[in-house]
């Protein structure tokens, strides 16, 4: 049988920051001062991509807040330890499974609550999978596709029969209000459960390196060596950035050829032409990527489904967020195709293919 997706679960938390938030003078502030290296977005190398981008562009370029309405923000009190732990108990009522028949739990924090050990540690003895194997696994907001992939492994080889795969995006507590990105970034916990059961069946997965972007977005303390102390030297606050600005842009403007391509490989691995996919569930760093891969990849743009404007950039858990999404709206009907895609700090970008039963 083939490895699937029996559950979905997702946390959110109860406060919503609506554009009100920010003073009157923020733009002002931000177009004076402000570090806009996550913001502006150069045009692509891929003549197609970058009409598709112009446009979009066009469009948000009076919007502040990038598009999102509003966005979810974590208490500081609330670790990602316990956000993941709700978002996977909400999976694995979904899928009808015991915590205590997971086998594997893989985790991704993107700001864990200590530099170790991985909260899959924490999640895995909150669920009460406690014969289970708990690991991280690091691929930044690619890392719900890469869990994946690990857990494919895992069932196909015989070495687990349920794999339980959270995620967590808590950004906000580390970023200013005043910062320019703030508006477009958002807290939320997602998970999945997987085992070789009818559900969204994984026809085939791709997903690649290319280590030469490693520190194009990162965290970082300061934008030398000087100033960008190792975690276990004295120095100032960490925050999300780039020790090198101009890898950042390239990978913002290459987003949606990267996002195609990716996909394409997936379908092909799959054996399926990109045509047929019904739905595309994307990572969404900005609320119109989702639609302009699907665009680029000439399907029509509704295929694509965003959260972008209620719940903004959730890093690694908006595929997952989009995929929950299309399923309460009535898409993953049997036989629907659905393409996944996401890309990381790292820089990892990875796509699947599934197929709903």
């Amino acid at each position: 049988m083939t490895v699937s997706i029996i559950g979905i679960g997702r946390w959110l938390p109860d406060e919503i920051r609506t554009n009100d938030a920010w003073p009157s003078t923020f733009g002002e502030r931000v177009h004076a001062a402000g570090d806009r290296t996550f913001n502006d977005i150069p045009e692509s190398d891929d003549p197609i991509a970058a009409a598709i981008l112009a446009r979009d562009l066009a469009a948000e370029s009076t919007d502040l807040f990038l598009g999102a309405k509003e966005r979810r923000v974590a208490p500081d009190t609330t670790t990602a330890a316990e956000a993941e732990t709700l978002a996977a108990r909400s999976a694995l009522a979904d899928a009808g499974v015991n915590g205590a028949d997971v086998d594997l739990v893989l985790s991704n924090s993107v700001v864990p609550d200590r530099m170790s050990l991985p909260t899959a540690v924490s999640v895995a003895h909150a669920v009460g999978a406690h014969r289970a194997t708990a690991l991280g696994v690091e691929a930044f907001c690619a890392s719900a596709l890469a869990q994946l992939d690990v857990a494919r492994a895992y069932l196909d080889s015989g070495l687990a029969k349920v794999v339980l795969l959270t995620q967590s995006h808590l950004l906000l507590r580390t970023f200013l209000l005043a910062h320019p990105a703030s508006p477009g970034l958002g807290d939320a916990a997602t998970a999945l459960v997987v085992a070789k059961r009818p559900g969204l069946g994984v026809r085939a997965t791709f997903g690649v390196t290319h280590g030469e972007h490693a520190v194009s977005v990162t965290w970082v303390r300061g934008t030398d060596d000087e100033t960008d102390t190792p975690w276990w030297a004295a120095g100032g606050n960490f925050r999300l950035g780039s020790r090198a600005p101009a890898g950042a842009k390239y990978l913002m403007r290459e987003t949606v050829s990267f996002g195609a391509a990716t996909i394409q490989k997936a379908a092909e691995r799959a054996g399926v032409d990109v045509e047929r996919l019904a739905v595309l569930a994307s990572v969404q760093p900005r609320g119109f990527i989702p639609g302009a891969i699907a665009e680029r990849l000439g399907l029509p743009r509704d295929r694509a489904v965003t959260t972008y404007d209620t719940i903004a950039h959730v890093g690694a858990c908006g595929p997952v967020m989009n995929l929950e999404a299309a399923r309460r709206l009535g898409r993953l009907t049997p036989g629907a195709l659905v393409g996944l895609y996401a890309q990381g700090a790292g820089f990892t970008r990875y796509a699947a293919i599934l197929e709903a039963s």
